[in-house]
């Protein structure tokens, strides 16, 4: 059975495995690399997932954790969220799955009294491009972006106001 859950600093390590497992098997669509996060110490981890600013969650097929998403509060307007680290492993894509990930943070966001989120995805994602409009988001605008793993294309911008 597929759920999807907020991942706690007790999993750090569940956590950190999928995340580095992410970076590494899609290096050029992440604003991290592998390297970096590697070298995080094991402190890090757990603290991260500590932050009340900011919500990881896992999605699980029975116990295996299978993908992972996220949302942050913006710093300097709370307000606002932007949607983070999404990834599914490839096994489990194209079914749909990318909508638990939306619904969970739409939850959290309206929970901490957010207006507006925000995310972004590189130009030639059009898996995420078709999953964030399919979500209710519009199109913002491009800004140029060079990527971790050192190509160079537009990082496409969208938002989506909250109603209360």
């Amino acid at each position: 059975m597929i759920t999807l859950k907020r991942l706690a600093p007790a999993q750090w390590q569940e956590y950190r495995a999928i995340r580095l497992e992410a970076l590494q098997s899609d290096p050029g669509m992440y604003g991290s690399s592998y390297a970096k996060e590697m070298a995080y110490t094991d402190a890090h981890w757990p603290a991260f997932l500590a932050d009340e600013s900011r919500a990881l969650f896992g999605l699980y097929d029975d116990t295996t954790l299978v993908g992972l998403t996220g949302i942050t509060l913006k710093k300097e307007n709370v307000t606002n969220a932007v949607l983070v680290s999404s990834y599914i492993r490839e096994a489990y894509r194209g079914r749909g799955l990318s909508q638990l990930f939306f619904r969970a943070r739409f939850h959290w966001a309206r929970e901490k009294h957010c207006r507006l989120l925000l995310v972004s995805h590189r130009a030639g994602n059009a898996a995420s491009a078709a999953a964030i409009q399919a979500a209710g988001f519009r199109y913002s605008h491009a800004e140029a972006a060079t990527w971790p793993d050192g190509g160079s294309e537009d990082a496409l911008y969208y938002s989506l106001e909250l109603e209360e």
